[in-house]
Order: structure tokens, then sequence, then C-alpha cells
């Protein structure tokens, strides 16, 4: 019997295969809360701000800021202050007040700052760092400058002012006044007075400059209006660290001049 075997080429098959296709991976969110903190000068305190800001992908939330006097003469007038929310890209500032329990000397201030993710409720603590800050009086010799001289260095400094009432009427007051501050290393640039009926307005000028010859000056203004007597004290400085400082020894001098209590922190 005859066979026929018909023979072919071979033919090659390749399977490919496809992986299948996975979930894109969700990138991790950030935490990230930035801590700054500043101090401002008053006439009677300075103030330290702290502030918190969401850098992070993460909403917190209970955010809360506990300042303290790590050292120095100082103490704290004000509670710690929470901020509720911090959305992605917000910020919440506290400010507290900080006063002089003596004379006022170099201050060191920090804060502690607690917060919660919102999402997972996850406690979190944050410090700031510490802000020191020399808020002695500065020593000053009395310097005269012309009364224009003065004004125009007067508009560029920083300055504070305060008023009280006075302990009697304003023409007796203002010579203790005037006194009071020859003492304190300054030199009387301008002095007005002016009376009229049933008024009293007395107006000194003066100035001094430091070691490194910066300027400092003071203007006090005594004035009965009414059968009331007041005293205004303005007070300018070049060097911004040293405003709060010069104020207090300032006004406590003039305070001591005239029988009156120091002032209350």
């Amino acid at each position: 019997m005859r066979r026929t075997v018909s023979m072919g080429r071979p033919v090659l098959l390749l399977a490919v295969g496809f992986p299948a296709k996975r979930a894109a991976k969700r990138p991790a969110r950030r935490l990230e809360i930035r801590i700054e903190s500043g101090i401002d000068f008053e006439a009677t305190h300075v103030t330290y701000s702290v502030t918190a800001r969401n850098r992070g992908d993460v909403a917190v939330r209970d955010v809360m800021i506990t300042p303290r006097v790590v050292r120095g003469p100082f103490v704290l007038d004000d509670p710690p202050k929470a901020v509720p929310l911090l959305e992605p890209g917000e910020f919440g500032t506290a400010a507290f007040r900080i006063v002089a329990k003596t004379e006022p000397a170099e201050v060191e201030l920090a804060a502690r700052v607690r917060y919660f993710e919102r999402e997972t409720g996850r406690r979190h603590e944050v410090s700031a760092p510490p802000m020191r800050v020399d808020l002695r009086p500065p020593a000053t010799r009395p310097v005269y400058l012309d009364p224009a001289a003065l004004e125009e260095r007067a508009s560029r400094s920083f300055s504070v002012q305060e008023e009280f009432e006075l302990p009697y009427n304003a023409e007796r007051a203002f010579p203790v006044v005037e006194s009071a501050l020859a003492r304190e290393g300054l030199e009387n640039v301008e002095e007005l007075t002016f009376v009229g009926r049933g008024s009293f307005v007395g107006q000194v000028s003066f100035h001094g400059l430091d070691r490194r010859k910066a300027s400092y000056a003071v203007r006090a203004i005594a004035s009965r209006r009414d059968g009331t007597s007041t005293l205004r004290l303005l007070v300018f400085v070049q060097a911004e660290e040293s405003l709060f400082g010069f104020a207090w020894r300032v006004r406590e001098a003039v305070r001591r001049a005239l029988g009156l209590a120091p002032h209350p922190s």
C-alpha cells in the first residue's frame, strides 16, 4: 500500500501577554506645620506673636499655642490661645502680652504648639524656636538738637505714646516732669507754655544719644482743661529694640517724680 505524506513548513506561534492594568498609586499626603514668631513693642508691654502656617496637604484642627517666658524679669499676661482649624495653605496667629515685673532686661521667649490631624485624629506637637531680645533701657547723654532737626528725626523714628491723669494741676506738675526728664540723660531742646481762661498747656521736648550715637527723644505735654489735668508722653527712638526699655525708663522716672505708683502691670 502506498502512503503519501504531505510536509509543510513549521510555523512558530508567539503568545504575547499583557499585564493587568493597576490603579495608579496615590501619593502620600504631606503634613507640614511651620512655626514663626515675632515681637512688637508698645509703651507699657511687648507683644509676642506666634504663627502656625499649614504648608502641607493635610488639614489640622485644635491648634493650641502655649507661650512661656524662658528667662528674664517678665510675666505672661495672656492664657494659651487656640486656632480651631487650619486648611492647607492657611495660617493662624496668636498674640500674647508680656509685661515687665521690674526694670526690663534681656528676655527669652518660646512657645509650644499642639495640633491634631483632622482626618485621623493623630496628635502632634512642635516648639517655636526661642527668641532672645535685649530690652534693657539704654544709657543716654544729653545732646542739643535744633527743634526743627529733632522734629524731622522724630518723623523717621519708632514711637509710642501714653496718657494718664496727673495727681495735681498741670501748672504745678509741668516743672516736676521737666526736672525728672532732665535727670535721665536728656537735653531740654524746646519748651512752650500757654495759659488761657481756665486752661493750661505746657510742652517740653528732650533729646539724647546713646553710645552708638542713636537718637532718643521725649515730648511731654501737661494740660488742664475743665478742671482735669493730664500728661501725655511721646517717646521716639531710632533703634526699635530700644523702644520698650527707653519708654519704660522715662515713664517710671516721671511717675516716681509725681509721687505716683509704678505703672500697673
